[in-house]
């Protein structure tokens, strides 16, 4: 028992003097046997370690891969695409190699040195950031986006224009196969592009069934050029909308702001219960024709504001005015599909909205219960810009009006429904003295009859 105890402390101290001097040998240099990236790293100090691994990464991160999307080439560099090698870590790694954990961990590891390599990786990482800005390129000159199949009206008739797939490079996939082409590594990479199918395709349009007008609408404009340009301009906005069963018909979204950016010429509107020039005047008249073919249409009226004064283009309870983005114009249809279609001929301005064939049923619209409310005495003054000083105008007291919208629906006869769709307020307006205020040359005296 003695002598095996006395061969086993030899032992434990042949060991450790084994070891001992091993660290000492070997102190501030990576243990032989040890090997980084497929070279031998054994005898190098963290710094010449370092040296060459960066050498190798600098080579590394500067290759070409040539990536190919479609019919589309690439050559990009490593970097580039996102590749970013940690030298620092890789150094660490190979250095602790025998000399981490504990003093029985480290014995076992100088062991494996001893009889065979121990292989270590530098490690390597995609950063996203990069390979996205890669990607986003390559979308924007690869990516075809599909074009829907639409219904047109020529000479009265519903017609359908085909539609075409498009093209999309599949990301996720994509970014994938770069991970694996910069990690493993690889000179060449397709990425996966996809066919995207149009949401409405020929046959599912005719699906729809819709043939023939269901309701139409027509309101005159003025000779204004700029206003008949202002009408035209947003009735191009909607003609050819399709709006399936459940939709929502809003004007805004569809005719946009009435800027000049966008098209559209000052026009005299409606502010302040007078026509003044102002951006997009009449549009409103738009607005109103819509909103009158949605009532013979039987959509549901979401949103509806009169003006404040009554239109000349549609009897009073039958406007529907809108102010981008403030005031809309928005109906629902929750009948079968329709199509909206706009023409603008001479002074006439159609809206018409096709659907399937329905010959038994019949809308009517009524406006009932009109109150005429008075104006009220006396008169206001009010500055007038256009008007110099010394100047001024009077406009007459006008009445206001109350106004109840009907709207009957009949199928084959018989009366199915009869429902309030708006309620209509028009305000009186006082006798209006409009007092010039515009700065000329000329006396400073008040000039034309007293108000």
């Amino acid at each position: 028992m003695r002598s095996v105890l006395w061969v086993a402390a030899a032992l434990a101290a042949a060991l450790g003097a084994a070891a001992t001097w091993d660290h000492v040998r070997h102190a501030g240099r990576v243990l032989p046997g040890v090997w980084v990236d497929g070279a031998p790293a054994g005898g190098m100090t963290p710094a010449q370690l370092g040296e060459r691994l960066a050498r190798s990464a600098r080579a590394e991160l500067s290759r070409p891969v040539q990536v190919r999307a479609g019919s589309r080439r690439w050559v990009v560099r490593a970097w580039q695409l996102g590749l970013q090698v940690d030298v620092e870590e890789g150094v660490r790694r190979a250095y602790l190699v025998g000399r981490e954990g504990t003093w029985w961990s480290r014995v076992r590891q100088r062991w494996r040195l001893w009889r065979a390599a121990v292989e270590v990786e530098v490690p390597r990482r995609v950063e996203g950031r990069r390979q996205r800005a890669f990607l986003d390129r390559v979308s924007r000159e690869v990516d075809v986006p599909a074009q829907d199949a639409r219904l047109v009206v020529a000479s009265g008739r519903v017609e359908v224009v085909p539609g075409r797939a498009g093209l999309a490079v599949d990301i996720p996939a994509a970014e994938e196969r770069l991970r694996n082409a910069l990690l493993l590594p690889v000179a060449e990479v397709e990425l996966p592009v996809r066919r995207v199918e149009p949401r409405w395709t020929a046959e599912r349009l005719v699906a729809l069934g819709i043939s023939q007008p269901v309701a139409s609408f027509t309101t005159h404009f003025s000779g204004d050029p700029d206003r008949a340009h202002n009408v035209a301009l947003a009735a191009s906005r909607l003609r050819g909308v399709l709006l399936p069963t459940g939709s929502e018909l809003s004007f805004n979204a569809l005719v946009g702001p009435r800027t000049q950016a966008a098209g559209f010429r000052q026009a005299p509107v409606l502010v302040e219960d007078e026509l003044v020039p102002g951006d997009g005047g009449g549009v409103c008249q738009v607005s109103t024709t819509v909103f009158n073919a949605a009532l013979l249409a039987d959509l549901e009226v979401r949103q509806r504001v009169n003006h404040t004064q009554p239109v000349p283009y549609v009897p009073v309870g039958r406007d529907a005015t809108v102010v981008y983005p403030s005031v809309d114009l928005r109906v629902r249809n929750p009948g079968p599909p329709l199509l909206l279609w706009t023409e603008v001929t001479g002074d006439r301005l159609t809206v018409t909205f096709y659907g399937p064939v329905r010959p038994r049923r019949r809308v009517k619209v009524l406006v009932t219960d009109v109150q005429v409310i008075p104006p009220p005495g006396g008169h206001v003054v009010r500055a007038d810009p256009d008007l110099p000083v010394g100047r001024w105008r009077v406009l007459p007291a006008r009445p206001g009006y109350r106004a109840t919208t009907v709207r009957e629906v009949w199928e084959s006869g018989r009366l199915v429904r009869r429902e309030v769709v708006a309620r209509s307020v028009y305000r009186p307006v006082p006798r209006t003295v409009r007092v010039g205020d515009r700065p000329t040359a000329g006396s400073a005296q008040l000039q034309g009859r007293r108000p």
